[in-house]
């Protein structure tokens, strides 16, 4: 029998003390049973159907188990179990059972476990808002058992969801805070992941030198835990995808080399480097072993079936073929591309399929591209803004219930100590004076009412204060959801005043309009889009009609009239479509502004073209902005972001008595 047997045997005997041996025999066989049927299950020489078989008998004789405590602990032994046999569906009824039953206890660690196990669940079933909740919680419990070690390991898994979803800045902070709870320890897989992460992160934020940096000092780690050579074919991959991204494909072509080089890698893994380095490569105009090195790591994919390999690859050789002046073969694997992506669901690259192949098809296909680049973008947006608001609100909901609960626990500990020492005092008081005379019990009586009196005002006391603290929070929490749903529904209802007498049609059909928009608020408050428009464009709109739609559309809301106008030497085919784009969404940002702050009725906007530059410039006649103060405003920075990513520039020009004026320019 070993030890950790003989300690649950032991358990069982000091809680059923008097129980007959009969009792503790039979509960000694029921462990074994239980061993041996663990152990089939992690046999692989066994089929699948043997082991799910003993897995199931294990949970049949656990649930005879009359000790809760011990019955829960091979409860989650066995959840573990069903998760690395893949057995999903059970797995996840078996761990929500052990919450029903653990509920009823105060938290622990085998809760903790739980939540951890459904986390990495979720993770698997591509559901990054549920995954971040139970790690979330069980982040939460280990604080309070003081467990360093396990608060890092969540969260790292926390800060691993926040860079899938691309929520850079939640991730790196959550990392940051997973390598200190895990620095002082052996932990040295979470930390090269930690440190692997970060130069993830640091990658996609542009900070390449950072980027490099933790990319460095994971390999130091990778170092001391193992020497996996898929994993370290990965760093020096990593670290070439940073040069690559810097324009030093020189260097880049060094690490992919290195990573390369390494024997007995996964063969996904030598795809990706070798579709890679010949990536840097091309950019360099090494063009020996070009395209053979794509369709060396296409192969591979292909084979495989790695769809997001394949996407690459198409993409890249679409670019190569252009480059060659072979628009045939550049659209063929372009088309490859997007179709592998849509077929896989696989958004990204999807995404930049439609992107290039509105490069390389001309006319009203490349616009067609293009406008389903705007669409899929959007919705990309949309749907990564709410899963970070759900990510704040979880985080936010449990520290409030954290806080609330020791608030509540310390309350109550307070009236337990006063009142002890109160009933300990008058006990000892009524002991000193029966001692002294029985003639004085009388005034005992009447001290101990009056201490009973005050221990009962001192309980009512403490019950106002917690009363006071609970209708001030409910207060402030009301105060948040009013100004919040309010004012997303003041705009409705200001377009539907606007119109509310009219009998005409097209006022009729508005109507109709912002009561849907009303509806779907109040179906779903956490849905609502901030940009609609993008899914009602026309295969065939050129950018002049979907600027007006736009100015249509925006100008019902607050009654402003307007003026769109261009100059007569644009020709807004000539114009790339990442101009148009970013044009699009400067002047959508600038008319939500309008609408929101500005109280204009006029409205102009010119394009036009002087001396090898767009000039875009919109005037309005409203009440002005101080210009220090609103440089601030998440707006103002997205255009100022925007036209920075067009290599121009913009101008700003307000003041309170004659309205606003944006001026940019962007090189053609």
């Amino acid at each position: 029998m070993n030890i950790q047997k003989f300690s649950l045997v032991l358990f069982i005997v000091i809680i059923g003390c008097g129980k007959k041996s009969t009792d503790f025999n039979i509960e000694n066989i029921k462990l074994k049973r239980i061993d041996s049927l663990f152990d089939i299950s992690k046999d692989t020489s066994v089929s699948d159907s043997i082991r799910f078989s003993s897995l199931n008998k294990s949970k049949v004789t656990i649930d005879k188990i009359k000790n809760d405590s011990i019955r829960v602990k091979l409860l989650v032994q066995l959840s573990y179990n069903k998760l690395i046999n893949k057995n999903y569906k059970q797995f996840r009824k078996l761990n929500f059972e052990i919450l029903k039953i653990e509920s009823k206890k105060s938290l622990n660690r085998n809760t903790a476990l739980v939540y951890g196990y459904l986390g990495y669940y979720s993770q698997l079933k591509y559901k990054p808002d549920s995954a971040f909740y139970f790690y979330n919680n069980a982040l939460n419990i280990y604080k309070q058992l003081d467990k360093d070690i396990s608060e890092g390991n969540m969260l790292l898994s926390m800060a691993t969801i926040q860079e899938n979803i691309k929520n850079y800045t939640g991730s790196e902070i959550n990392t940051i805070k997973a390598i200190s709870k895990l620095k002082n320890s052996k932990q040295y897989r979470s930390l090269y992941l930690s440190y692997n992460n970060l130069g993830v992160v640091y990658s996609k934020l542009r900070h390449f030198n950072l980027s490099i940096k933790n990319y460095q000092k994971a390999f130091e780690y990778l170092n001391k835990f193992d020497n996996n050579n898929s994993l370290r074919a990965i760093s020096f991959n990593n670290i070439g995808k940073v040069y690559s991204r810097m324009g030093d494909y020189k260097k880049s072509i060094v690490y992919f080399k290195k990573a390369s080089t390494i024997l007995n890698i996964r063969q996904k893994t030598y795809a990706m480097i070798l579709n890679n380095m010949a990536y840097s490569k091309f950019k360099l105009d090494e063009l020996d072993e070009i395209p053979e090195l794509f369709f060396k790591s296409l192969k591979i994919s292909d084979s495989l079936k790695i769809k997001d390999g394949q996407v690459m690859s198409n993409r890249r050789l679409s670019e190569y073929y252009l480059s060659q002046s072979d628009t045939l073969k550049a659209i063929n694997h372009a088309l490859i591309s997007e179709n592998i992506a849509k077929e896989s669901n696989y958004t990204d690259g999807l995404l930049e399929s439609y992107l290039l192949l509105s490069k390389l098809e001309p006319g009203k296909k490349g616009q067609k591209h293009l406008e389903k680049y705007i669409k899929l973008s959007d919705s990309l947006q949309q749907q990564d803004r709410v899963i970070r608001e759900k990510f704040t609100r979880i985080a936010y909901e449990t520290d409030e219930i954290i806080i609330e609960k020791e608030t509540e626990t310390k309350k109550k500990w307070q009236v337990i100590l006063f009142s002890g020492v109160g009933a300990g005092f008058s006990i000892l008081f009524f002991i000193y004076m029966r001692q002294r005379s029985k003639n004085k019990e009388l005034v005992f009586i009447q001290d101990q009412d009056k201490a009973n009196v005050e221990i009962y005002n001192l309980m009512l006391s403490q019950q106002k204060m917690f009363n006071k603290g609970s209708a001030e929070e409910k207060k402030r929490i009301s105060k948040e959801l009013h100004d919040d749903i309010l004012s997303r529904l003041f705009g409705a209802r200001l377009s539907l005043d606007s119109i509310n007498e009219s009998k005409e049609e097209e006022d009729i059909a508005d109507r109709e309009k912002s009561i849907e928009e009303l509806q779907m608020i109040e179906e779903d408050i956490r849905k609502i889009s901030h940009n609609l428009s993008s899914s009602q464009f026309s295969e065939n709109m050129s950018f002049a009609t979907l600027v007006d739609q736009l100015l249509v559309k925006q100008s019902k809301i607050t009654k402003f009239n307007y003026e769109l106008s261009f100059s007569n030497n644009l020709n807004l085919e000539n114009i790339s479509n990442t101009i148009k784009i970013n044009c699009y969404r400067i002047l959508q940002e600038s008319i939500q502004n309008i609408n929101k702050y500005a109280k204009a009725t006029t409205v102009k906007i010119n394009f036009s073209v002087e001396n090898g530059y767009l000039l875009y410039t919109l005037e309005d006649n409203g009440i002005g902005f101080n210009i220090k103060t609103i440089n601030k405003g998440i707006g103002i920075k997205n255009i100022k972001s925007r036209v920075k990513d067009l290599k121009g520039n913009v101008k700003f020009i307000s003041n309170h008595e004659g309205g606003t004026k944006i001026q940019v320019k962007v090189p053609l």
